[in-house]
């Protein structure tokens, strides 16, 4: 009896562990990947972006990795990698015990892991596991799979995978990337020794690096050579010529994107639509319609408009001082490598493994005869400095650079004052170095002429000391001529859209984006300042002003009462103008190109709060409004993409645009899964309440009036049909009153009348042609565009457009504080709006503004807006709504002064 219970026990745990080993091999198959044809193989891919003539602007990827055919492996790039990687690779069945064994006697007589015996059809079961444990469950996997792929691929179906599958260093997946990576050229371009280097790295791609270790790069090389020539790949001469040969690597590849806030406001879409493994795995490939080139000149014109700000503001002191010898020098060494590098990304490895000084080869090549910067420097470039030495005498700071020396003139540098946001930049100048710089002080410097040159000192060599040269000053011939610089506080933005084609075609959120991620173009909400008024002035239009209507600028007090639980109090606002004074009566015009304060708010106060708001709303503000008179003055903070929407819009005579972000999105293999995507995607929450209301009101204000009800012969109505009747033929009777359009259209896209559009642009062009934004005069063609300052001088905007593109530029700082008196929009975004705008428009054709059919133009005194006459001292020409314009001149109205004059009862 015990005897069987025995054996029942026994069975049952042999069953349990029958049944544990049956399931644990199960799920070793169940978990295996299927690798059966080259088509199972599915690797993580690069998604790339590209502009819009297709040229690549950035990258999204897990790991980076290009796919390519077998047949584009160069033959001498597979035989490296056999003869250093398995040898026997084309007679094993997958697993190699021989190897195996002689790298585990090797490993235990070193007492470490020194030789590895994993078969390369292994290494590519390893990867494709995807999971880097070491146990037991992972190394039988290892095997079955190397077993399965030798039955189902051939050699080179496995040589092909292992070559797209492999890591080799600095994020380079797959030999493809690799060779872009290290050799800056195609696999298939490869030659025996960078093949060689390149099949050194699987064993350690960070150990055996050329970029980190060029040395044990080149011995791995040496070793690789020589097993391909005792494999008789090659011959013993080829390997040793090839040891002996200079290789060039590069030490980084560029994958700064060129356009990084853009890019990365594209993967956030993408993610949310098609979710993270689609957009960082699959390959994707995303056309957009951002120019690569407008995109360059905005990056560069960004970041030179912020540096003139901040010079304006002072100079903020050096970035560290050294006095140590051994630091100064190490100092010198290091920026020296790093400039040669980045003029260069390439070294050159020679036989022994050393490096190539490319800056002392440089240096050996540059004659002084010829030129004192070496060729790894340019004219323009901003680099790092130490002060040598100030020379008040002379007025000159001579500073080091690399292996380099030049001379700032004291002239360059009158604005490295103290900083002081109170006082105008011509205050408290800079008369001599010292003021700003000493010995030892780590600076930015400007590398503005080859050789030094001084008017200033030349002029005082002349004149003061008669043509005959101080003994003092240095021999000019010798030095760099240099400019004091730093790196800006400040921050800024720019959005430009394509008004025909709606699409993005330049985004700059902030001056470096490896100094801030944070977009200022879609994330910054800021006020606005004057930039605001045109949505004031354009609403007007439709409740009856012209251009030529005449408002009072003078004085006003609004006074708002605040009640609390223990008081009653009554705040008054008295509003100003930005000169502190009053010009009486203005035109409506004028108001806006003056950016008035006063006739700003009369005009909203007389048309309605809610009208304005009505009115920014349409044309694109979707952020929260201050619902008070400070409305109009550009109280509320809204987006640099808002604004410049709304910009555009009277651009486009009033007709919506969805400013495109992504044109379409194909796969690896080229099959679309999604059209265009616009960037009013992002903001659909907000939008969503504000949209739906237009919408509804729209379809109340175009709907046809439902047929009455009768009921035993009386007709009846439903009330709210009454009054949705009452209202809109209320309102049709106002349009038609004053001669404007209706407030809905059957064209859903057209948010306001075309016409009052077209008005609202030839004000705006009046800001050009006579106000704020006279300097964009510059650009010889048709635009329109208003300033903006906010108080304080905390933001200044420019938002501007022509027939063909709407620009936006937000600058200040992100933490809100002034950039100093007198920043206003005109000084500080409009310049940065003016060079982009050069560049944009490059090769464009000179387009005017599309006039409406139902507008006149009309030449008025500018002073009373009635016609102009030979009295008028100011004429303009000025467009109106049909039947709106002026029909009296300056004469006309004396006349009829006079007669009015005596037809008056003069007794007493």
């Amino acid at each position: 009896m015990e005897k069987q219970k025995k054996l029942l026990i026994f069975g049952a745990g042999a069953g349990l562990v029958l049944l544990a080993v049956v399931g644990y091999i199960y799920y070793i198959f169940a978990t295996l990947p299927k690798i059966i044809t080259v088509k199972d193989y599915k690797p993580l891919l690069v998604s790339k972006v590209y502009d819009r003539h297709n040229k690549e602007i950035g990258e999204f990827f897990r790991e980076r990795r290009v796919v390519v055919p077998f047949e584009t492996f160069p033959k001498v790039l597979t035989q490296a990698f056999i003869a250093a990687e398995d040898s026997s690779f084309f007679e094993h069945s997958g697993i190699n015990y021989m190897a195996i064994g002689r790298a585990v006697l090797a490993n235990l007589k070193a007492g470490r892991k020194v030789q590895g015996g994993s078969t390369i059809t292994q290494q590519v079961a390893k990867s494709l596991l995807l999971t880097p444990e070491k146990t037991y469950t992972r190394k039988l996997k290892e095997a079955i799979l190397s077993y399965r792929m030798e039955a189902n691929l051939t050699k080179e179906e496995i040589l092909y995978l292992y070559l797209n599958q492999i890591y080799l260093g600095h994020g380079s997946y797959g030999v493809e990337l690799a060779a872009r990576t290290y050799f800056q050229k195609s696999v298939d371009k490869l030659d025996l020794k960078e093949a060689a280097m390149l099949a050194g790295l699987p064993q350690a791609p960070s150990r055996y690096s050329p970029v980190i270790h060029p040395k044990k790069a080149k011995e791995r090389q040496i070793y690789v050579l020589g097993r391909m020539a005792e494999n008789e790949f090659i011959t013993h001469e080829q390997a040793n010529k090839a040891i002996a040969d200079d290789i060039k690597v590069y030490t980084r590849e560029n994958l700064s994107s060129i356009a990084p806030y853009f890019v990365e406001t594209i993967r956030l879409q993408l993610i949310q639509d098609f979710g993270e493994d689609a957009v960082l795995d699959q390959g994707l490939k995303i056309y957009t319609g951002l120019d690569y080139e407008k995109q360059v000149a905005a990056n560069e014109d960004m970041q030179q408009g912020l540096r003139d700000l901040d010079k304006r503001q002072g100079f903020r002191g050096a970035k560290n001082n050294l006095t140590d010898k051994v630091e100064i020098e190490k100092f010198l060494k290091q920026t020296k490598r790093e400039y040669s590098l980045l003029k260069d990304p390439s070294r050159i490895i020679k036989a022994d493994g050393t490096v190539l000084d490319k800056a002392e080869e440089s240096k050996k090549k540059t004659s002084k005869t010829d030129k004192n910067l070496p060729d790894y420097l340019s004219i323009g470039q901003i680099v790092e400095g130490i002060v040598e030495k100030v020379d008040d005498v002379n007025g000159l700071t001579h500073v080091r650079f690399g292996e380099n020396i030049g001379l700032i003139d004291v002239d360059t540098m009158v604005w490295a004052r103290t900083p002081n946001p109170e006082l105008y930049a011509y205050h408290n100048q800079v008369t001599k170095p010292s003021q700003a710089l000493k010995v030892g002080d780590i600076i930015e410097v400007k590398i503005a002429a080859d050789r030094f040159t001084s008017d200033r000192i030349l002029k005082n060599i002349r004149i003061r000391y008669k043509g005959q040269r101080p003994a003092s000053l240095p021999d000019f011939t010798e030095y760099v001529g240099l400019e004091l610089e730093e790196t800006p506080e400040a921050e800024g933005a720019l959005l430009a859209i394509d008004l025909e084609t709606e699409e993005i075609i330049t985004m700059v959120g902030g001056y470096d984006y490896q100094k801030s991620e944070f977009n200022r173009a879609l994330q910054a909400t800021r006020q606005t300042g004057s930039s605001f008024k045109p949505i004031v002035y354009v609403a007007a239009l439709d409740k009856g002003y012209a251009p030529n209507s005449v408002i009072v600028d003078s004085p006003i007090v609004y006074e708002e009462i605040v009640k609390s639980e223990d008081d009653t109090t009554v705040k008054k606002w008295k509003p100003s103008n930005y000169s502190e004074k009053f010009t009486g009566d203005v035109l409506f015009r004028n108001a806006l190109i003056k950016s008035l304060n006063i006739p700003t708010i009369k005009v909203q106060a007389d048309i309605g709060l809610p009208w304005v708001e009505d009115y920014a709303r349409r044309l694109g503000i979707f952020s929260p409004l201050n619902r008070d008179q400070t409305l109009g003055l550009g109280s509320s903070s809204v987006t640099l993409y808002e604004i410049t929407k709304v910009f555009g819009h009277l651009g486009r005579l009033g007709v919506k645009m969805s400013p495109i972000l992504i044109n379409k999105v194909l796969t690896s293999n080229n099959e679309e899964i999604s059209g265009v995507i616009s960037l009013d995607r992002r903001f659909e929450k907000e939008t969503a309440s504000i949209d739906a209301d237009f919408a509804q009101r729209r379809e109340d204000y175009l709907s046809p009036q439902p047929a009455p009800t009768i009921i035993d012969g009386v007709v009846e109505s439903a009330p709210a049909a009454d009054e949705n009747r009452s209202r809109r033929e209320k309102i049709l009777a106002e349009a038609k009153a004053r001669k404007s359009p209706p407030l809905f259209f059957k064209n859903e896209k057209q948010l306001i009348s075309p016409t009052t559009a077209y008005l609202g642009t030839t004000l705006l062009a009046g800001v050009v042609e006579e106000g704020t934004g006279g300097s964009a005069r510059i650009l010889g063609r048709p635009v329109a565009g208003k300033t903006g300052t906010t108080n304080g001088f905390y933001d200044a905007w420019f938002i501007g457009y022509s027939p063909q593109i709407a620009t936006g530029v937000w600058v200040g700082h992100d933490v809100e504080k002034s950039m100093g008196v007198g920043e206003t929009g005109a000084r500080s975004a409009l310049p940065i709006w003016i060079e982009y705008m050069k560049v944009a428009h490059d090769g464009l054709p000179i387009k005017s503004f599309s006039a409406t059919s139902n507008t006149v133009v009309a030449s008025i005194d500018n002073e009373t807006g009635m016609l102009a006459s030979s009295t008028s001292k100011s004429v303009v020409r000025q467009a109106f709504l049909e039947g709106t314009e002026p029909t009296e001149t300056n004469s006309d109205a004396l006349i009829k002064d006079s007669n009015e004059f005596f037809k008056e009862d003069l007794s007493y």
